[in-house]
């Protein structure tokens, strides 16, 4: 099974979002903002993978000294890792896996729906 790109949004809000899915069913990477469209989310998918090598990774560590990778277009984040290294070069090992998961990863058609942990449901 490959990679899948996977569109979501959360019940307390309206804006809609991706995340990488591995073949394995972890989280990889996820867009930095939310759309307020599913359709732009879907765009957003098909621009960076169309864009996947002209992108510029940019590794920074954390204030909890660890390491994040985000991939920007012209300066702007387009994604992001899924949680952090411990190491640089795990850092760099893991955007590296994104570019080359990405592209070739399909768009799974469905729509999830998560509910943010802590966060009280909406009323009915």
């Amino acid at each position: 099974m490959p990679a899948t790109f996977q569109l979501y949004r959360f019940s307390d809000d309206d804006l809609f979002w991706w995340r990488l899915v591995s073949p394995n069913g972890r989280g990889i990477a996820r867009m930095p903002h939310g759309l307020a469209d599913i359709e732009h989310a879907r765009t957003a998918v098909a621009d960076l993978v169309a864009r996947i090598g002209d992108l510029n990774a940019v590794l920074r560590l954390t204030d909890s000294y660890r390491w994040h990778w985000v991939l920007q277009a012209d300066g702007v984040p387009v994604a992001e890792g899924i949680g952090d290294q411990d190491r640089r070069v795990r850092c760099e090992y893991a955007c590296r896996t994104f570019e080359v998961l990405a592209s070739t990863a399909r768009i799974d058609p469905s729509l999830v729906t998560f509910r943010r942990v802590g966060a009280p449901s909406r009323p009915r």
